[in-house]
């Protein structure tokens, strides 16, 4: 292990960025308001059903799967190997009470963001001489402190899994630069295959294995260990997404459902360019000094080590390059994967000021605490009661059991069970359609606490959604929505007493198809209360709920 100087401070870094990573990890439970975690969810409990072959692969199944492993442990334990519940109890128990299926994957999340650390701080120590006083990994704490990593790492989804794998992977890679082992190619090629199983956002991080052997001063070129390396890094691939290649054909139709961005892109590539510097620019927080030092450090390494500069840049730029030409490029998460890039050039930028000591200790502070600041931020508002719940609770407290509300989409509003009646009917109905989903509202019918109320969803198109038309026609097949493009004619015949509306979920900018019902819900509807967020005090999205007047 190294020595650090002052091992307590970085003892307290490190204590803050696991408590950041852990403080509001349950928020929103058992509602789910992180609209793509219902879909990994369910896709892992979908491989209980007798069958590991993704329904979609929309994401790569290595983190479903990890996930399907956790829930047969908890299976195990919560049942009592058997003897106390049955797996029909364990599917109503995900169905009505989802908060531990979630839990466990945010746990799993918050560790993986955690361990990546480990690479990056292990790799920095590696790069000074044995037995010295290491200075801190500055690398490691600028990502420890990353606030779109905090974000993920609240988050039932597979970037945190994926974070941890590439983190290794640039490990390797700059162990093949530098020394060039056989065990290091085979290692860097499994943690680059490993990392594109759980996120196929990791995909220009593959460079990193041919431009470490094309870049390392070895004579001669190991061509073998490079051979083992690629070989492993197919085998990381498959490991952890073998149906891509055992059902390539569902695979291929899953992925050119993805031009459906294209489709519904503006065009604007220019934009989706500014935001990706931007988001390069601000990976370590608004605000932070962390990109000064990342162009300071690229350019000390082009005169002292211009190889190693190039193998540091060159994925960066791959990923600008990618995601420049997709419409939907301007998340901050897909760049994930460049971090420990950005990062370690910012390393070597802070570095070169360790002579100049109250500099150093300034620049130190004003990169970091940016950080700091934001995720803070972000973990208050997680802890702050949420519009979404609170219409929930006013709707149990005053709307009778049995009502027909209509709502948005689950991650919008608020949760609320449907009746018995209802799920005996989406039963029936599914498993006519041969829909997996069948088995679920079985459990649901089978499970039912009592109560409830007839839900319907309002009908989103494909683009309001920006997702690809197939899953959009698929879910809304398994579930009670209507089509109110005509106004409100169909939500009166299917006797809806309530209608609850979502800053987060449509409206007449977002969905101009549905005008009409917008504008007559407002003319003919009663608003009997509404939610609204503040800031510092209340989270979530402003809500309005609609009482229908019968014509």
């Amino acid at each position: 292990m190294p020595s650090y100087r002052r091992p307590w401070l970085l003892g307290l870094a490190l204590l803050a960025a696991v408590l950041l990573r852990l403080i509001a990890i349950d928020y929103g439970l058992p509602n789910t308001f992180n609209a793509d975690e219902p879909h990994l969810v369910n896709t892992a409990v979908a491989f209980g059903g007798g069958s590991l072959s993704p329904y979609s692969f929309k994401y790569p199944t290595l983190w479903p799967y990890l996930l399907f492993f956790c829930y047969g442990l908890f299976f195990v334990l919560w049942s009592g190997f058997g003897f106390l519940h049955t797996v029909t109890q364990f599917i109503g128990l995900y169905a009505w009470q989802p908060t531990a299926f979630y839990l466990i994957g945010r746990i799993l999340s918050a560790a993986f963001s955690l361990a990546a650390l480990y690479w990056l701080a292990r790799l920095e120590a590696d790069e000074h001489p044995a037995g010295t006083l290491k200075p801190w990994p500055w690398a490691a704490l600028l990502l420890a402190f990353c606030p779109v990593l905090i974000e993920l790492a609240h988050s039932c989804k597979p970037d945190s899994l994926m974070f941890f794998w590439v983190c290794a992977g640039w490990y390797w890679a700059l162990r093949i630069y530098q020394k060039g082992s056989s065990r290091a190619y085979w290692w860097c090629g499994l943690s680059l295959g490993l990392g594109l199983s759980s996120q196929y956002t990791a995909a220009p991080t593959l460079l990193l294995l041919p431009l470490a052997h094309l870049l390392s001063r070895l004579k001669p070129k190991p061509w073998k260990a490079f051979g083992q390396g690629a070989a492993a890094a197919v085998l990381g691939f498959l490991a952890g997404s073998p149906y891509v290649l055992l059902d390539f054909p569902k695979f291929w139709t899953s992925v050119s459902e993805m031009n459906y961005l294209y489709l519904f892109s503006d065009g604007d590539q220019g934009a989706v360019r500014r935001t990706i510097l931007f988001n390069m620019a601000t990976f370590a927080g608004e605000g932070s000094l962390a990109i000064v030092f990342v162009l300071g450090g690229l350019g000390l390494l082009l005169r002292r080590d211009p190889r190693k500069a190039l193998l540091l840049f060159a994925p960066i730029a791959a990923y600008f390059a990618v995601l420049a030409h997709n419409p939907d490029g301007g998340w901050m998460r897909y760049l994930a994967g460049c971090f420990p890039g950005l990062a370690l050039l910012a390393s070597e930028g802070l570095r070169s000021l360790a002579g100049r000591r109250k500099t150093f200790i300034a620049a130190a502070a004003l990169t970091l605490a940016p950080g700091v600041v934001f995720c803070s931020l972000y973990v208050r508002d997680l802890r702050l009661p949420d519009t979404r719940t609170l219409v929930e609770g006013w709707i149990k407290t005053n709307v009778p059991a049995g009502s027909v509300i209509l709502l948005d989409l689950p991650h919008t509003g608020p949760r609320l069970d449907m009746t018995q009646e209802q799920s005996q009917e989406l039963w029936h109905r599914t498993e006519a359609a041969g829909s997996p989903r069948a088995r679920l509202f079985k459990a649901m019918a089978a499970t039912h606490p009592g109560g409830g109320y007839r839900l319907y969803r309002i009908q989103r198109s494909a683009k309001d959604l920006w997702t690809a038309p197939r899953l959009v026609s698929r879910s809304q097949a398994d579930s009670d929505s209507l089509d109110l493009r005509g106004g409100l004619d169909l939500a009166r015949a299917a006797r809806v007493e309530y209608v609850v509306l979502s800053g987060f979920g449509a409206g007449p900018e977002r969905a101009p198809e549905l005008t009409s019902f917008f504008s007559e819900l407002s003319r003919e509807g009663e608003l009997v209360m509404e939610f609204l967020p503040e800031p510092g005090r209340i989270y979530g999205a402003s809500m309005r709920v609609y009482r229908l007047r019968r014509p």
